[in-house]
């Protein structure tokens, strides 16, 4: 299989199916589904008579997975909820670029799978980069043996910049309030020294946060390796602390990430990204535990609208 060439497109037969038989048709499927999502990484649906939120979530929920919902995770980024289990997947605005990531990897609890639904695709720009973390740990380890052996043994900390209130100027808006699930600064303090992360408050009671020490590289069902983490989308695109200008990602030892080392992972993702246009009614299922995502930015008169339903 050539390492871009790793999208699977199901399309037959899907015109015939009507909303209310969705659930029919992934029970007589989702064997096949999955095995396809195992040899692929990403999975894309078209055609499919899912027009709205509502239907979005009835076509999630009939594959029957643990739901992952987004109130109760640790994500820092901004999405307006649609049902129980469906959000927007990023209120930043449209010139922002999110780049490459795993889901949550910056949290110790992730989701497995990741479902995104095109309900409208932008004018200009606005594609989903993938990219095969699997690939990218093979080629890292021929690159740089040694830089590997760094993220393996001393795994990575992050340092996130939470609002008090949320903000839209960058893919991590979300405020600490909700982004911790408190309403008070004791019950935040309280949270974090549960997590094991530490923190210092800012000025206008915004919150530093430093999680405790991730693995950065995750061991797959099938004994290969991925380059599981949120390095790339934390030093490209996460916000430093002005006040000392501390870096969003580092390694677990508290030792910088050199930007030599920076761009060598960066040029290796982008030799290996696909990047995905959308088409309206679109459905996209990838496993976040091998493929990373982002978002091109966008712009045009149509309103470009991406759906994310996340399952354990």
């Amino acid at each position: 299989m050539n390492k871009k060439d790793f999208l699977k497109e199901i399309q037959e037969d899907t015109k015939l199916i009507t909303i209310s038989s969705a659930e029919k048709w992934v029970y007589e499927n989702k064997v096949s589904i999955e095995s396809q999502l195992d040899e692929y990484g990403a999975v894309l649906f078209s055609d499919l008579p899912v027009e709205n939120a509502e239907d979005f979530d009835l076509f999630v929920s009939a594959f029957k997975y643990d739901t992952f919902t987004y109130e109760e995770s640790l994500s820092n980024a901004v999405r307006i909820n649609k049902t129980d289990k469906v959000f927007t997947a990023n209120e930043a605005p449209d010139e922002i670029e999110i780049f490459l990531h795993h889901e949550m990897a910056q949290t110790p609890m992730y989701p497995k799978n990741i479902f995104f639904f095109c309900k409208s695709a932008s004018q200009y720009g606005g594609e989903t980069p993938l990219c095969r973390s699997d690939y990218l740990y093979a080629e890292l380890l021929k690159e740089d043996a040694s830089l590997v052996a760094k993220f393996e043994k001393n795994g990575v900390i992050y340092n996130s910049i939470m609002s008090n209130g949320d903000e839209l100027v960058s893919g991590q808006g979300r405020s600490w309030q909700k982004t911790l699930g408190v309403s008070s600064k004791e019950e935040a303090e309280l949270k974090l020294k549960e997590l094991g992360y530490t923190w210092h408050w800012l000025e206008g009671d915004n919150l530093s946060v430093t999680t405790r020490t991730l693995k950065a590289i995750k061991e797959l069902k099938n004994g290969n390796k991925a380059f599981f983490n949120q390095v790339l989308a934390a030093s490209l695109g996460w916000k430093k602390n002005s006040n000392n200008e501390t870096s969003p990602v580092r390694f677990g030892n508290g030792e910088e990430i050199c930007n030599s080392n920076l761009q060598t992972i960066s040029s290796l993702a982008e030799s290996l990204t696909l990047l995905r246009n959308w088409k309206d009614k679109d459905i996209l299922l990838i496993d976040n535990h091998r493929v990373m995502h982002g978002r091109k930015p966008f712009s045009g008169e149509k309103n470009r609208e991406v759906l994310v339903s996340l399952t354990a």
